[in-house]
């Protein structure tokens, strides 16, 4: 079997047949490069376990300073046996432990979170030298007739744009999800321990956020799709323009150019805003679903506290 039809029997993410405005695609073409970070385990244990204690010891200092508030008003140690032991241990003034824990709380924070985004952003590059090395040597094995079906500005935005952006999906996503899953895990156990109820008050209408990711994903997913092309078709007019400058300005043909750069630049506009349209609908929803969470929380945990709870 040839490059070329290998490609096909595999699905060519430059071809524009392949690109089917109503196939909904929810993250299927990210754990691609799962493959690509296997080779870095190292690198992936240091990113995935710094950012954990991150989040651990962002969470620190807030606890911390709610325990003290209860010292100041009740003059009574509370909060875990650990967390009391921790406090008289540093000084026999809790005043002064609780601050001196704080202090460690944002240390170890800015430590973790250093070592957290060098992790990221390293197996980021190396992803990005790996799959774009990749897709050299898949292209170099293509047939000519390959070539000829799309432009070269086309491929020069998969290699260089597309793969470019690796860095903040590697760097950037990840560490937002494991972020928002220690804080999120970490906040739930507070809660709980807390009080059961709250934390059912609290976390139930998070379920309606689930429903709008869906939604958002699947529907801004197409448009960022077409804003992938109209960004291969501006980068195909501009290398046809700059390769043949001496043809265009012999022929008085600048006016026709600009026009070109310009119908395509439109098109990626319209393409970006109409993305952004809905990606500013999105999150009004997030801050909704936040409101009445918040909400119920204040109005149930006013009542049980009213009912001696």
């Amino acid at each position: 079997m040839t490059g070329a039809q290998s490609a096909r029997a595999q699905g060519d993410m430059m071809s524009p047949e392949e690109n089917n405005d109503g196939t909904d695609v929810l993250g299927k073409q990210i754990w691609r490069i799962v493959p690509y970070a296997k080779k870095y385990p190292k690198r992936v244990a240091a990113g995935v376990l710094a950012n954990a204690a991150a989040r651990f010891f962002d969470l620190m200092p807030f606890v911390a300073i709610g325990l003290a508030v209860d010292y100041f008003t009740t003059d009574v140690l509370s909060g875990p046996d650990i967390v009391q032991t921790m406090v008289t241990t540093i000084h026999s003034d809790p005043a002064v432990g609780y601050g001196v824990l704080i202090f460690l709380g944002f240390l170890c924070l800015a430590i973790f979170q250093g070592i957290s985004e060098y992790s990221w952003q390293t197996l980021g590059y190396n992803i990005q030298h790996d799959l774009r090395m990749d897709a050299t040597r898949s292209l170099i094995a293509m047939e000519a007739s390959y070539y000829d079906q799309r432009q070269t500005g086309q491929i020069m935005s998969v290699l260089s744009s597309d793969v470019n952006q690796l860095e903040d999906v590697v760097s950037d996503s990840s560490t937002s999800i494991i972020r928002i899953f220690v804080t999120f895990a970490t906040a739930f156990l507070i809660l709980v321990l807390m009080s059961w109820k709250l934390a059912a008050v609290l976390f139930t209408p998070i379920i309606f956020i689930v429903p709008a990711v869906y939604w958002f994903s699947t529907r801004v997913q197409r448009k960022y799709r077409k804003q992938r092309e109209s960004t291969g078709d501006i980068h195909a007019v501009l290398e046809n323009l700059i390769s043949g400058i001496a043809v265009v300005q012999a022929y008085n043909a600048e006016q026709w150019e600009a026009d070109r750069v310009a119908t395509e630049s439109g098109s990626y506009r319209d393409q970006a805003m109409g993305a952004s349209a809905d990606r500013n609908r999105f999150i009004p929803m997030i801050y909704a679903v936040a409101g009445v969470a918040f909400g119920l929380l204040t109005t149930a945990g006013g009542y049980f506290a009213s009912q001696g709870e």
